[in-house]
Order: C-alpha cells, then structure tokens, then sequence
C-alpha cells in the first residue's frame, strides 16, 4: 500500500507518516525513487497495521551525561 493508504487506514495526518518513513519507523516500508520524481515512492507492506506502534509524541528525554 501507499503511504497515503497506509495514512488513512491508522487515522493519521499523511505528513505525519512520511516523517516516520524517513525515520525508519514502519517496519517493512521501502522507497523507490522513480526517474525523474522529485521524492521517493513509498511501498508498506498490509501486514504493517497491525504491527505498527505510533511513536510516543513529543521530544527524546534527555539522559544526564
């Protein structure tokens, strides 16, 4: 499915969800660049909705050092 599909289906805002597909945060997803796109082309697997845990929101705790 598309990142829009994938978007719509865990009713969340579709920016939203390609930030996390930058991040690495939907496992399974690839990205295809198609020639001359002007971004990638997201794939997610179906079997992701039920695997995926939305990051908790807001900033990392900061650790003492």
């Amino acid at each position: 499915m598309t990142a829009k599909e994938f978007a719509e289906k865990i009713n969340k805002p579709y920016p939203t969800v390609t930030r996390w597909l930058r991040n690495g945060k939907i496992p399974g997803a690839t990205s295809y660049t198609a020639k001359g796109a002007r971004g990638a082309f997201w794939m997610i697997p179906p079997s992701a909705v039920k695997k995926f845990k939305p990051p908790k929101p807001g900033r990392p705790v900061k650790r003492p050092v």
